[in-house]
């Protein structure tokens, strides 16, 4: 068992008339090994998510971290890399996203970092383009 520790800071001086923005939130999250890393090419023109375009497989994980990262660099035009469950494999515009509670949209360098209950595959679809996403997976082993 590792020991990861994530740290967010949000802080802003002008984001509000009213107050200034300083937020940390700090956490210890017990994980196993191996870390799963790795870079896919998100192609805008996979036809079938559910087979072209699996980001994590929800058979191979348990309760997991989960590390998401664009890599195109910041300011390039419309490569942005939406994630989400793909429709049924077969079904009319398979190449499209349901919108559930797992979407996530990434602009050009943006990343997300979340707890993913392994319950559903993660497909993703880019706006144009092949972008690089970065994943890394972190299994849960604690609560």
């Amino acid at each position: 068992m590792a020991l990861l520790i994530p740290t967010l800071t949000l802080s802003s001086n002008d984001i509000s008339t009213s107050e200034q923005l300083n937020l940390t939130l700090t956490g210890d999250l017990a994980v196993g090994g191996p870390v799963e890393t790795k870079r896919m090419s998100i192609a805008s023109t996979a036809t079938d998510l559910a087979v072209q375009n699996v980001v994590l497989a929800a058979a191979n994980y348990t309760k997991s971290f989960v590390l998401l990262y664009n890599t195109v660099a910041h300011g390039t035009a419309n490569q942005v890399i939406t994630l989400g469950t793909a429709v049924t494999s077969g079904e009319a515009n398979d190449e499209n996203l349901v919108a559930t509670s797992t979407q996530i949209s990434l602009a050009p360098a943006e990343w997300a970092f979340f707890p993913w209950e392994s319950d559903v595959d993660l497909c993703a679809n880019a706006s144009t383009g092949s972008p690089i996403l970065e994943v890394r997976v972190f299994q849960n082993v604690g609560n």
